[in-house]
């Protein structure tokens, strides 16, 4: 292992730089998303999509306050977005960006809303031509 050392250069002008401006080795060799967190890697994050199937305005209603007590407590902040559904009913679709910790939070509220309304849930959902529903 390298170490820098943190003494002042003897002459400033042939100083290259700061301590502080150099990289880790391994960061240079590897980017912060390989390494592990306490050398500074970046947490993953996962993309979820979630399509709940709801009869009418009360329904929605009801899993939109659902969202405001599961998931935005824990950090998740759903894009959300309505797709008209089958019989009349409609279908609102959540996508979202979660961690490992956060997931517990997601798998109650699928379990919750999974009560009273289907639900589909897709880990890394295909790209759709439409941009709001990513």
């Amino acid at each position: 292992m390298r170490f820098i050392s943190i003494k002042p250069a003897a002459d400033r002008a042939v100083a290259t730089g700061s301590v502080a401006t150099r990289a880790h080795p391994l960061l240079s060799r590897l980017g912060r998303g390989m390494l592990p967190r306490w050398l500074g890697g970046k947490q993953r994050q996962h993309h979820y999509r979630l399509q709940i199937r709801c009869e009418d305005r009360a329904d929605m209603e009801q899993v939109l306050d659902m969202v405001n007590h599961t998931l935005q407590p824990a950090g998740l902040q759903p894009m959300q977005s309505m797709k008209p559904g089958r019989g009349g009913g409609r279908e609102l679709v959540l996508n979202l960006q979660c961690t490992p910790p956060q997931r517990r939070y997601l798998v109650q509220f699928v379990h919750q809303v999974g009560v009273a309304h289907p639900v589909r849930w897709q880990l890394r959902p295909r790209i759709d031509c439409d941009p709001e529903l990513n």
